[in-house]
């Protein structure tokens, strides 16, 4: 979704967990990421099939801005700031990003890793203007409740 964004094509998903009896189809923070970008990129087209097992992905600009997303408790907050990150240096505007949830969990990149290692790497590559990551509080599974970005800081 990221590289099709960036490069303007559009892309189809089929057969997401197809084979999977019991759950077939998008997790719940797969489609929490599918939201929060459409949040920052303005025009994108998002079609999700009934049974949930397909996606096709229009992208449109990225024009950041200041964006409020609630991320489920089943994927940690890094998933969702990783995504943002990847976006935010080619937004038409600086991306103010507050992303409430779980701060850490075994599946994504902690938010501290994001801020001591992700960050600075950023910075290496001239993408330093107003990159900032503030976890105003923190938050656990299973009901998450933390948070970071907001206006006094966010990840662009």
């Amino acid at each position: 979704l990221i590289l099709s964004t960036l490069s303007g094509r559009a892309v189809r998903i089929d057969d997401i967990r197809a084979d999977d009896a019991d759950e077939p189809g998008l997790r719940d923070f797969e489609v929490s990421l599918l939201r929060l970008i459409e949040g920052v990129v303005n025009g994108c087209e998002i079609v999700i099939n009934a049974a949930g097992t397909g996606v096709r992905y229009r992208p449109g600009a990225i024009v950041g801005g200041a964006v409020v997303h609630e991320c489920p408790a089943s994927r940690g907050l890094g998933y969702f700031a990783e995504a943002l990150l990847a976006l935010a240096p080619f937004g038409k505007a600086p991306l103010v990003a507050t992303l409430r949830g779980v701060t850490n969990d075994e599946l994504s990149i902690g938010v501290d890793a994001l801020r001591t290692v992700t960050l600075p790497l950023m910075r290496k590559f001239g993408l330093d203007e107003g990159l900032e990551l503030h976890v105003h509080k923190r938050g656990v599974a299973p009901g998450g409740g933390g948070g970071g970005g907001g206006p006094s800081g966010g990840f662009f």
